[in-house]
């Protein structure tokens, strides 16, 4: 698969020199660290001129103090409103709510223990319009377990080569077009949702563009080494090979479009 440099006519079409997004805080059982998340948007969003920016806080069923924080924040900053779960429905479908709770342009989903830093979704946001998807990638990929790192490596590897995706990360920190997410048939319902997003939507030749970026380093706790989604990740991976190659190969055929950003043009 060829990948060019430049977004083609078409993709330039759906880009806009201004955008607006919706940035998706999917939260559950974070009590701790929600308050915390939301001032690390808020602070990235902050640096950021021109850009129309809210913050959908969706609450997955928590039962700890969870939803009277976010009920809270979205009292204390008018840019910050809730979506709320009774009974917790899992990572797919508290994006799903979110993505349908979105009132912008552009999403982007970040999770609610403030893993990501202020710079890499500040420069996430700061580069929106510039290409379809803007996809962070993680640089201090040290600070999680060695385990966790050795699955992560192979789980990107797996997909970058089965699906010829020239990215450095396949789960990443990304920032997606509303427009065409809702109009993708996706399948995951947990840690892969993600991954499925990036193949589906690149091989529909979007264009991409790629920032390094960091994690906060008191940050490592995560569950994906869970059996349950070990198995998931195995089940959505053949379920998308089977999509792109064999029932829908005709719609995940184009190329994607690498876009250098527009600070590193000559």
């Amino acid at each position: 698969m060829e990948i060019a440099d430049a977004p083609n006519v078409a993709a330039n079409e759906r880009l806009k020199t201004q955008a607006s997004v919706s940035v998706m805080v999917v939260a559950f059982n974070e009590e701790q660290d929600l308050r915390a998340t939301i001032a690390t948007t808020i602070a990235a969003v902050s640096a950021i001129d021109d850009l129309d920016v809210e913050i959908v806080i969706v609450n997955d069923g928590s039962s700890d103090d969870t939803a009277n924080i976010a009920n809270a924040l979205a009292r204390e900053f008018p840019l910050v409103r809730c979506v709320h779960h009774e009974t917790n429905r899992g990572f797919g479908e508290a994006f799903r709510s979110g993505l349908a709770a979105a009132r912008n342009e552009y999403v982007t989903f970040i999770p609610g223990d403030n893993l990501v830093s202020v710079t890499m979704l500040r420069e996430t946001l700061r580069h929106i319009g510039q290409a379809e998807l803007i996809c962070s990638f993680p640089v201090n990929v040290e600070c999680r377990p060695r385990l966790r790192r050795v699955i992560s490596s192979i789980f990107s590897f797996l997909y970058r080569q089965t699906f010829d995706l020239p990215l450095r990360a396949i789960h990443t920190n990304s920032a997606y077009p509303v427009k065409l997410l809702r109009e993708t048939n996706l399948r995951s319902q947990r840690y892969s949702l993600a991954s499925e997003i990036m193949v589906k939507l690149l091989r529909q030749g979007c264009t991409f563009l790629e920032l390094p970026g960091y994690l906060n380093l008191s940050q490592n706790k995560s569950s994906a080494l869970q059996l349950k989604n070990l198995v998931e990740v195995i089940t959505s991976y053949l379920q998308l090979v089977t999509e792109v190659y064999v029932t829908e190969r005709a719609t995940y055929s184009r190329p994607p479009v690498r876009v250098i950003p527009e600070d590193l043009r000559a």
